[in-house]
């Protein structure tokens, strides 16, 4: 009962994140948080801009993360762990399998995660399975929050060395940030993955996919229009179809 009890909790905890990103997006359109705006001056500092929100969601955050940290301790190891952002966690257990069937892929995502805080969990939440293989979907909520894209990359950097100091040989594949129904972040993301893209040129044993012309609009700079979860009006998370796509793009590489 208690198993059931934690389960519950940590659900309601999920829907809550997932609801929280879904009001990100009338956050990134104020213009302190577009990087084209002539105003825009990027957030080079930990959290978010709204302080007493970054400290609400920590708290969910941290509840996770020892939850998954309960769960590795049962599990010992894994072959293959995904981990990032609320992309990563909408990632279901059924979806997954359905995926990647067989595979024993274990979702190590957060919502609202960002480079920096998947900095800080990244050793016990994923590295501590010893996985041969770790999947990372992440930088969306940092462009959200309109952090400096040199600290975004130099984050990025650190993760990929925390894994190469603990797990030399672990292969790593970056996702690409996804397309969104949002204009501005739609903007800035490929310039994120530009960068993301460059990375198997600097660290053996490390792929890069991307995601943008499976998930793209054939004539519009967004998402497919299949692809949006209309039915709670959400322009961030795409639905089953996108997972399908996710699959299909990372199924030869496992």
């Amino acid at each position: 009962m208690r198993n059931n009890n934690i389960r519950i909790y940590l659900y309601i905890i999920s829907l809550f994140l997932f609801f929280q990103n879904c009001q990100i997006t009338k956050h990134f359109q104020k213009d302190h948080n577009n990087y084209f705006n002539s105003s825009f001056e990027c957030f080079n500092n930990e959290g978010w801009r709204e302080e007493a929100k970054f400290d609400k969601f920590i708290g969910y955050w941290a509840l996770i993360s020892a939850k998954y940290q309960l769960d590795n301790k049962a599990l010992g190891s894994a072959k293959i762990v995904i981990t990032g952002n609320s992309l990563v966690h909408l990632f279901t257990p059924e979806l997954i399998e359905r995926e990647f069937p067989a595979k024993g892929v274990i979702n190590r995502g957060i919502g609202g995660d960002m480079t920096e805080t998947l900095i800080l969990r990244i050793e016990k939440d994923v590295i501590s399975l010893s996985p041969s293989t770790i999947i990372i979907e992440i930088g969306g909520n940092d462009l959200i929050q309109g952090k400096c894209l040199s600290r975004i990359q130099n984050n990025v950097h650190s993760i990929i060395e925390t894994i190469r100091k603990k797990l030399p040989k672990t292969r790593i594949i970056f996702l690409s940030v996804p397309p969104t129904d949002v204009p501005n972040l739609n903007a800035i993301v490929p310039v994120y993955n530009s960068f993301l893209s460059t990375l198997p040129s600097r660290y053996k044993n490390l792929i890069y996919i991307e995601t943008w012309q499976d998930m793209r609009d054939p004539d519009k700079p967004t998402i497919k229009d299949e692809l949006i979860r209309k039915e709670i009006g959400d322009k961030i998370h795409f639905n089953e179809n996108g997972y399908s796509i996710w699959g299909k793009l990372i199924r030869p590489h496992l």
